[in-house]
């Protein structure tokens, strides 16, 4: 599954601009004239019959998010009818089922592997079983089952259809707010890995990225990049050096793929540019309508001094979006600046939260997107149109803001950092870390944080945070960094305030800061060179040991 928590601060030079069209070579620094960039077949008419379209849809979304439980309960009704003759629906009584409570009363919680034996089915081509249809395709997902067995989600078609739509409403709301109706006139970049698609009797096993680029409208191919051969690149350092010899000269607009790997992208489009003779400082210059970067997988948060260091303009937004390969995109940046991102509660995915306590009740309380707290921890279940019903993602969220309802993802069931029950989720290191960041006037290339445990001989613990720092780290102030750390997770955390009172079972954090270029090597040593792949915010025993190699 591939999730992003939710934290875009989303930046606009000035007011004017955020409501005037882009403009072409908007950059700070003028480009080479005699230089002309690429762009797309469309004609004019069609940004403007796009950004058109996108204003329609925001209006739509804006009704849906004021109207909740309609847009969320006409969701659930359409598959407890679709399904009420497979057996799963016969099971739980679907064809009686016509409001909220009688599915709740119904139909219990379910993980993977409560659904695995039907998805095995359903992958031999069998029919009725969660859903009518032949399920064609199959995610297979990066994470595990509790039994240690690979997942294999169930795509539909219906799901394809309404991923489509998700993933369009994140730019349309963009180009709302900016005001850009000339956006189909230059191309969108994706850095995404090779698409996979292999044959498993009836049907296929494939990913999630793949499958929205196999099934992309024919219209909107002549402004996606990279073509074929440069997309099938296994190799992602090799797949970079071809992007940018290949599209130095294009008109770029947008740039979509995970967060962390823009600025890898960046350093090589600068590089390029240098081997060509061209004494140029950003990326602007290079790519000077190049305002929006689509991303996922991580909190934009961290990357963005550095990507607009690049960039050379402090006007670069990042369009972030919290998805899973169970149902597509749930929520999307709204550019207001606020911590969160927007629901997205029209377009196929049915929620409900479960208090994070009651987590692995059998029958816990169950809270519809309607009924949500404002800050509460939720684990969050979906029901999807592909035969997940009240699924259990083992994601963690929160709901800064209720109107509109913004949500942000807080962490794993399954991935939170904990000596003492405190269950510091990764949310929580990363303001932490930010709130160091800031104190100590440093940036970061990237930082994930570990755990000692029985520190001299005693039951006690302490966390320490790796961090690779951008430029000269010798002048950090690491007591104002550790103090502002401890601080922050203190402010978070009551039960690590607790334990951190007086040392009673918590010591002072810990500081590494590793040496430059660590990021990369660690990635390359745990075996992840995918464009999906992001630093991993909690470590473990043995990644741990592997930064503290780096100091030797």
């Amino acid at each position: 599954m591939e999730s992003s928590e939710a934290q875009p601060r989303a930046s606009v030079s000035s007011t004017e601009e955020k409501r005037t069209p882009t403009r072409v070579n908007g950059s700070r620094k003028p480009v080479d004239p005699g230089r002309k960039l690429k762009q797309t077949i469309y004609p004019p008419v069609v940004g403007q019959a796009f950004w058109a379209t996108a204003q329609v849809r925001v209006k739509m979304w804006d009704r849906a998010l004021r109207r909740l439980r309609d847009a969320q309960e006409s969701t659930l009704l359409r598959f407890v009818r679709h399904a009420q003759d497979t057996e799963y629906g016969k099971r739980y009584g679907f064809g009686t089922i016509r409001r909220y409570e009688d599915y709740r009363q119904r139909v219990p919680v379910g993980d993977y592997d409560s659904f695995a034996p039907s998805i095995e089915r359903m992958r031999r081509g069998e029919r009725n079983v969660l859903v009518p249809e032949l399920i064609k395709y199959f995610g297979n997902s990066s994470g595990s089952s509790n039994k240690g067995k690979s997942k294999f989600l169930p795509i539909s078609e219906r799901q394809i259809k309404f991923q489509r739509g998700s993933a369009a409403d994140s730019l349309y709301r963009y180009l709302v707010w900016r005001g850009e109706n000339d956006f189909t006139s230059g191309f969108t970049l994706g850095l995404f890995p090779p698409t996979t698609m292999k044959k498993d009797g009836p049907t296929w096993v494939t990913t999630n990225p793949s499958l929205q680029s196999l099934k992309m409208p024919a219209f909107a191919k002549p402004a996606q990049l990279p073509d074929k051969d440069i997309r099938e690149i296994d190799d992602y350092d090799a797949k970079l050096e071809q992007i940018v010899d290949r599209y130095f000269d294009y008109d770029i607009r947008a740039v979509a793929g995970t967060t962390c790997w823009f600025s890898l992208l960046f350093d090589k489009l600068l590089e390029k540019a240098r081997d060509k003779g061209r004494h140029v400082d950003s990326v602007s210059e290079i790519w000077p309508n190049l305002r929006v970067l689509v991303g996922g997988g991580v909190s934009a948060d961290p990357y963005l001094p550095v990507i607009r260091e690049r960039m050379g303009r402090d006007d670069v937004v990042l369009v972030d979006t919290y998805n899973a390969t169970e149902g597509g995109i749930f929520a999307a940046t709204d550019h207001s600046d606020l911590p969160g991102m927007l629901m997205i509660p029209d377009r196929g995915v049915f929620f409900e939260f479960v208090p994070v306590e009651e987590a692995d009740d059998p029958w816990p309380t169950r809270v519809p997107l309607w009924e949500v707290e404002k800050d509460r921890l939720y684990a969050i279940h979906v029901t999807t149109p592909s035969g997940l019903y009240s699924y259990r993602l083992g994601d963690l969220v929160r709901f800064p803001s209720l109107a509109p309802l913004r949500v942000e993802f807080a962490g794993r069931l399954s991935g939170c950092l904990s000596t003492t029950q405190a269950l510091t989720t990764h949310v929580e290191i990363q303001r932490s870390v930010e709130a160091a960041l800031e104190a100590t006037g440093t940036r970061s290339v990237d930082y994930g944080a570990a755990a000692d445990v029985g520190i001299d001989g005693t039951a006690k613990s302490r966390y320490v945070v790796f961090v690779e720092l951008l430029g000269d780290a010798g002048g950090l102030d690491r007591e104002k960094f550790i103090d502002a750390f401890d601080a922050k997770l203190c402010e978070q955390n009551r039960v690590y305030r607790e334990h951190r009172d007086g040392e009673i079972a918590i010591l002072r954090p810990e500081l590494v800061v590793l040496p430059p270029g660590s990021v990369r090597r660690f990635m390359g040593d745990i075996g992840n060179h995918s464009v999906q792949t992001k630093f991993p915010r909690i470590l473990d025993d043995d990644r741990k040991e592997i930064l503290r190699s780096y100091l030797r």
